[in-house]
């Protein structure tokens, strides 16, 4: 064999040698990153790049896994599996804020490849084409279903949910969706999380007083300037403030207004259109919240 050609042959066995030690450095830094979230103890919340919409799933001191809305597309099940064990096949619960394509598509996949325990919604409906399919996919699933209304408080392993909105005459009027969305705040010790689906300033106006010192705030409606109203910050004092947006969307989102009554608030601002995936982790006392890079 020329010593030319034995030469090029070598070289080519050493790339693909190269290559495949890469590979299995890069899943064993995948899989030992993926353990030690896994084993972490105490509350972890995933704020997911889903594009443009949004994603909250929750794991529980004690292993409790809770999705809250499933974001614009599939996206969400390449999160999931990021984030739960290959063989898990099961949520114990999923929470439909309101039935915006945005916040539902992933939700009709996950409910087509996970055993649901519970599904929390407020019951509101539309004509649309994947309202009908989310219809569809929760009746089969026949999991136990919850309507959520205003005053009321579950617990999830641990976690206080107290539930500030809607009200059953905003359910009952329907007029805009966004405005029926569930408004959530997850306590876990001394850390508090506001989560308000898409709920405009209106109805932060109702909410405000009654919800009171947060440490992070699920920023409404993606940072439109509809959402995050200066009086909702001021009663809430967010010390972090969390937005789920596309990048490069096209709605402009995050609002440079927002932005600046985030600032102006103080509050740390994250955004998964610059940061990615974010995960906050608390023991009860103290949280972090940062961004945290997943395989997928």
């Amino acid at each position: 064999m020329p010593r030319a050609t034995h030469h090029k042959q070598s070289h080519k066995i050493f790339i693909l040698l190269r290559t495949l030690i890469l590979c299995v450095i890069l899943f064993a830094f995948a899989f030992s990153s993926q353990f030690t979230r896994m084993q972490t103890s105490g509350l972890k919340v995933w704020f997911f790049d889903i594009g443009q919409g949004d994603a909250t799933f929750i794991v529980t001191p004690n292993g409790k896994q809770i999705l809250i809305d499933g974001g614009p597309d599939d996206t969400i099940l390449q999160k999931l599996s990021s984030v739960m064990w290959p063989w898990d096949h099961s949520l114990d619960a999923i929470v439909v804020t309101h039935p915006d394509a945005d916040h539902i598509t992933g939700l009709v996949s996950v409910l087509q490849k996970f055993d649901v325990a519970e599904i929390y919604e407020t019951g509101v409906r539309g004509g649309t084409p994947m309202i009908q399919a989310l219809e569809k996919a929760i009746i089969e699933e026949q999991a136990k279903n919850k309507k959520v209304r205003e005053n009321e408080l579950y617990n999830w392993d641990g976690i206080q949910v107290f539930v500030y909105w809607p009200t059953d005459e905003a359910v009952k009027i329907e007029k805009d969706r966004n405005n029926t969305s569930i408004v959530l705040d997850l306590v876990y010790g001394e850390t508090s999380i506001l989560l308000t689906g898409d709920a405009e300033a209106i109805i932060e106006t109702i909410v405000a007083p009654s919800v009171g010192d947060v440490d992070v705030l699920k920023v409404g409606h993606h940072g439109s300037k509809t959402s995050t109203s200066v009086r909702l910050l001021k009663a809430i004092t967010p010390e972090a403030a969390v937005i789920s947006d596309g990048k490069d969307n096209r709605y402009g989102h995050p609002h440079p207004i927002v932005l600046e009554r985030l600032k102006e608030a103080g509050a740390r601002i994250l955004r998964t259109d610059l940061d990615g995936d974010i995960l906050l982790v608390s023991d009860s006392v103290n949280y972090q919240i940062s961004p945290a890079f997943l395989p997928f």
